[in-house]
């Protein structure tokens, strides 16, 4: 009990006094979880075509990253998928489900691009961690 006081004591500690350059906090409510993402700044372009909000908008993954539901550029979510597209849904609710996907991939066959990705997030999750750190910090942490 007393480690899950200190780490809720420097994550209070990284709110008050916010570091230069990066943040940090938990995975949802997790405080003994971090994303492999963490950290890192990500790059999406959105299109909205003539029909929207009748349509999806098109995102396209603009940074490399290792995850299941990536394949730059293009992101598998069905939120995008015009069948299961919500009128209203809005640009917020849009990011946020991808901030949510990028914390919980899809790895189930009919929802990712990579397959072998999504075998080694359920088959070998600490590789697949260290890898997308890697992948991360390679490519969005300068």
């Amino acid at each position: 009990m007393a480690h899950k006081v200190w780490i809720m004591t420097h994550l209070r500690e990284l709110v008050r006094f916010p570091a230069s350059g990066f943040s940090a906090g938990p995975v949802a409510e997790d405080i003994y979880e971090c994303s492999p993402y963490e950290g890192g700044i990500f790059f999406i372009s959105i299109h909205f075509p003539p029909d929207y909000p009748f349509k999806p908008p098109m995102v396209s993954w603009k940074t490399p990253i290792l995850h299941p539901n990536i394949d730059k550029p293009r992101v598998f979510h069905p939120l995008l998928v015009t069948a299961t597209w919500k009128f209203g849904t809005t640009v917020k609710e849009l990011l946020q489900a991808l901030h949510d996907m990028l914390l919980h991939p899809k790895v189930e066959e009919e929802d990712n691009y990579l397959a072998d990705v999504a075998c080694m997030c359920v088959l070998e999750p600490e590789r697949f961690k260290k890898e997308a750190c890697l992948m991360t910090e390679a490519h969005t942490m300068n």
